[in-house]
């Protein structure tokens, strides 16, 4: 009996542990940790009357002004980014900052910069007022008056845009600049070939408003070929727009034969070798500008892209570190109640819609750590040794923005952008 009770008192002191621990809550998972450590690392962004103010600003200004270079990866249509930046270039611009680039091409860079120096925002709805005319994002009134303002800080007669990007929709904009230029008799009917088929596309798109005959999207890069084999040395600017058109068609020709990856690749080299020929002609000046970067945030991350490729956000960092300095990059995405203004491609227009899941709901942990009433910074860079290498344990989206971005801003209720077509003309 004696031995039968020891043993039932050693099973009762082998089982004790198990039921103190059974009684005990479970461990945070990683995902709740980094939700923990992403609200102690968060500032607020005030935003009243227009204006951004608060903690957020204060460290935004200041990791402005120790940059080189200030990224800005957003999610397209937020009403209240393009004022941010704004706000922020006229800030910078004080600290040496004087070039915006924007996810357009080189020549409607140039367009855009020009018609804003001449007449301001009444300067954009006169060169929009063309069907092709108007370049993606810049038809929102918010993404127009962000132009406006970065013009004006810097002094006329210097360009302030880069464009790197390929052609939307200008195409016939661009090739009105090539009907002007000097050429070769061979060349003036190429360009005539070229510009018959960029009307009877848009004439489709017209007829029909199906966004596959817009021609960035159906045009024939062959029909550029012909005009830069029969075209030996153009000027400087024709060489440029030819090669924007044919890298767009070429780009978006991928893309319609389902080659996705290709087509992004191609865009991909074609954002950097832009960004490095106006690198080099400032340098070439004597000068090395310090640059704001607006993209989508895809373009802007550093390392390997969410289309599986290596993008300006991952150049710039390492121009940057080549000249001595560092780069500074945020991610700028919707919060809880927001609304964001998508383009319609049938109509050409701005148009509210919700916010969409996507790489949204894979950076979950971070978002649910933003203020339910303000916007919210959120620094990265505290979260890396958190998020490590563990890259099976969360999600691929969560993974790549920590690493990939220096801060995430959640803007808590934005709002859509509007339509600039649709705003009275400036007094």
């Amino acid at each position: 009996m004696m031995a039968r009770l020891c043993f039932s008192l050693l099973c009762a002191a082998l089982l004790a542990p198990a039921i103190v621990l059974a009684d005990q809550p479970e461990s945070p998972s990683l995902e709740d940790k980094i939700t923990t450590a992403a609200g102690e690392h968060s500032l607020r962004l005030d935003f009243a009357k227009g204006v951004f103010f608060g903690p957020a600003w204060e460290r935004l200004v200041a990791e402005g002004r120790n940059a080189r270079f200030f990224l800005v990866g957003e999610e397209h249509g937020i009403a209240e980014n393009p004022l941010l930046v704004a706000q922020l270039f006229t800030e910078l611009s004080q600290h040496g900052y004087e070039k915006l680039a924007i996810e357009i091409s080189p020549t409607m860079a140039w367009f855009l910069d020009q018609a804003l120096e001449r007449e301001g925002l009444d300067g954009l709805r006169e060169l929009f007022s063309e069907p092709g005319g108007e370049p993606a994002f810049f038809g929102m009134a918010e993404e127009a008056q962000m132009l406006a303002v970065v013009r004006a800080v810097v002094p006329a007669g210097r360009s302030v845009l880069w464009g790197t990007d390929y052609e939307v929709a200008g195409d016939r904009q661009l090739l009105k600049l090539l009907e002007q230029a000097e050429k070769p008799a061979a060349a003036e009917a190429a360009l005539d070939d070229l510009v018959a088929a960029s009307a009877a596309s848009w004439a489709k798109y017209e007829e029909t408003r199906s966004p596959q005959y817009i021609f960035s999207f159906a045009g024939d890069p062959a029909l550029v070929r012909a005009v830069r084999e029969a075209w030996r040395e153009p000027d400087t600017w024709s060489a440029v727009i030819l090669n924007t058109l044919e890298k767009t068609l070429t780009v978006n020709n991928l893309w319609v034969q389902g080659r996705a990856w290709e087509s992004n690749a191609a865009r991909a080299d074609l954002q950097r070798e832009n960004f490095l020929r106006y690198w080099r002609a400032e340098k070439a000046r004597g000068s090395a500008p310090r640059v704001m970067a607006k993209y989508g945030a895809s373009h802007m991350v550093k390392g390997l892209s969410q289309t599986a490729v290596f993008d300006l956000g991952t150049l710039l960092p390492a121009i940057a570190e080549l000249e001595g300095g560092r780069s500074f990059s945020v991610m700028v995405v919707p919060g809880e109640g927001s609304m964001i203004a998508g383009l319609n491609p049938s109509t050409w227009s701005y148009e509210p819609r919700p916010v969409e899941g996507g790489y949204l709901d894979g950076i979950a942990p971070l978002t649910r750590a933003a203020f339910d009433d303000k916007f919210t910074l959120i620094d990265l860079v505290a979260l890396r040794p958190l998020v490590g290498m563990n890259r099976g344990d969360l999600d691929d989206e969560l993974f790549r923005i920590v690493h990939g971005f220096d801060m995430l801003l959640v803007m808590t209720r934005s709002t859509p952008s509007g339509e600039l077509i649709h705003d009275a003309p400036d007094q």
